[in-house]
């Protein structure tokens, strides 16, 4: 029966579901912990849902919670991509095969909020999509569940087994920061293969366990030898008042770099407390994971010149975020983009290009120099007919659009006028990635030429897909710097 109203389910219900909503809001963009705190979230709603017994408002909480779970697969397959995880394709086949499997004695086509979902789950196939799914969750009603049934248990004996629960949710570990020699951790950080570095790590333990004597952790890859590149911090249980906040820092070595081709080391945190008997549940939140770029560009090179090629790791791996799957072209960007790096750090050594150098003039110089890389070498081709034009350098068919600019100093996103030709020309040649590189030689009254400033990667739509553009300028038209004083 459900004469009675239920409080204390109302209350648990009411709750849950709010701070899901919160989070599914969140989980699509990319701030640190938003995965985990939807997973969290999630968990808190199952232990209600899973409480709660046979009705038509008791299975609406169990479509919502089913969608949910599928949702947050289609989270993780976004953050997947974005952090050029190695296949990420996997989350979303997942979701579409639970969808798939979904028991459909609690399916009612009068849920028509439900039945939307699923049929936007089977036919989604790209991350673009997730936005209008997300958006159903904020139109979605629930019954209030005052009245609702329970399963055969007394309400005192669910109170219980829920406080013992939220007693065990309690115990968490939240990863605030990790710094690398002082330096907070980015999504992507650069370590010279066999340099040490300082990890310091930061965390906050809530409801430490009576019996435990220490917190462990422990760095986990899925090679088994990686894991001792990383340290394991140990920490014994401190006094006073939780929550605690506990800081430790160790050792990090890369022992083995990786090629330029392949994806960054990925290391996640694992945290165990020992000495407990007790078995409690330990939730994990916050940023627990470290993506650590090992390429040794000392001894292999990409343009030749240091400051260059760090930026150039992470272009790659902006790039691998923005969908080029295909790891060839993604190879053949970079080799291009090791050459016009090269040519843009001796355009800022040398003074190669004086003030308002000719368009030809620059074709030509360009031409000489990137055919002249071992790596490029006859694959470079010239004048390559496209879309009713001609490319001005097209290496493996990928385009390489050449233009000058004289009047005024100028910056990547300037030189928008020049998107629809390169993307055309790419897509002619059945890429989705193109190039463009412009010589600024305007006259110069200071210092100028940062790498990062001046080179940047735009999507530029084309249909119901982007064609990735990546614009990189070369600056010219520089006096002598003695006449900076004059």
């Amino acid at each position: 029966m459900k004469s009675e109203p239920n409080f204390e389910m109302f209350h648990q219900a009411l709750t849950s579901r709010v701070v899901v909503l919160d989070c599914i809001e969140k989980a699509l963009k990319p701030a640190p912990g938003n995965i985990e705190s939807l997973q969290s979230a999630y968990l808190q709603l199952r232990e209600v849902v899973d409480a709660l017994g046979d009705g038509d408002a008791e299975n609406s909480y169990r479509r919502f919670l089913f969608s949910v779970s599928v949702f947050l697969l289609l989270a993780k397959w976004k953050q997947s991509i974005r952090s050029a995880a190695p296949d990420s394709q996997r989350f979303l086949t997942s979701a579409k095969l639970k969808v798939s499997e979904f028991d459909e004695s609690l399916a009612t086509e009068e849920d028509t909020l439900f039945v939307e979902f699923i049929d936007s789950i089977s036919k989604i196939s790209d991350i673009d999509e997730l936005d209008s799914v997300c958006e159903l969750f904020s139109r979605w009603d629930l019954p209030l569940l005052l009245f609702s049934r329970v399963k055969k248990m007394s309400v005192a004996s669910s109170s219980s087994i829920h406080r013992k629960s939220s007693s065990r949710e309690k115990i968490n570990v939240a990863f605030l920061k990790f710094d690398i020699d002082g330096q907070p951790a980015k999504n992507f950080n650069y370590l010279k293969p066999g340099t040490s570095y300082d990890l310091t790590l930061e965390v906050r333990v809530s409801n430490w366990p009576a019996d435990a004597t220490n917190l462990l952790l422990t760095p986990v890859t899925i090679d088994a030898r990686e894991r001792q590149w990383l340290p394991t911090f140990n920490f014994e249980k401190p006094e006073g008042a939780e929550p605690f906040v506990l800081r430790d820092t160790g050792r990090a070595v890369l022992e083995v770099a990786h090629s330029f081709g392949s994806r960054p080391y990925e290391f996640l945190y694992a945290a165990e407390f020992t000495g407990s008997q007790q078995n409690e549940k330990v939730e994990i939140v916050g940023h627990r994971r470290l993506l650590l770029e090992g390429t040794d560009i000392d001894c292999n090179p990409i343009s030749g010149f240091s400051h260059i090629d760090k930026h150039l790791i992470k272009l790659r791996n902006e790039l691998r975020a923005l969908h080029i799957h295909n790891e060839s072209d993604l190879a053949n960007v970079m080799t291009i983009l090791g050459g016009l790096g090269n040519i843009y750090a001796q355009a800022l050594k040398q003074g190669m290009f004086p003030e308002k150098t000719s368009e030809r003039v620059f074709q030509d110089k360009v031409l000489e120099l990137l055919s002249s890389r071992v790596e490029i070498g006859e694959n470079l081709h010239s004048h390559l007919e496209a879309a009713g034009g001609i490319t001005d350098l097209t290496y493996c068919d990928i385009p390489i659009e050449l233009k000058v600019e004289h009047k005024r100093t100028l910056y990547p996103k300037d030189f928008a006028k020049y998107f629809d030709q390169t993307a055309s020309y790419a897509l002619a040649l059945g890429k989705k990635v193109g190039v463009l590189a412009v010589l600024e030689s305007s006259p110069k009254t200071e210092p100028l030429g940062s790498f990062e400033e001046d080179v940047a990667v735009f999507p530029h739509p084309n249909g119901s897909n982007n064609t990735l553009l990546i614009v990189i300028i070369i600056r010219g038209g520089f006096p002598k710097p003695s006449s900076y004083s004059r």
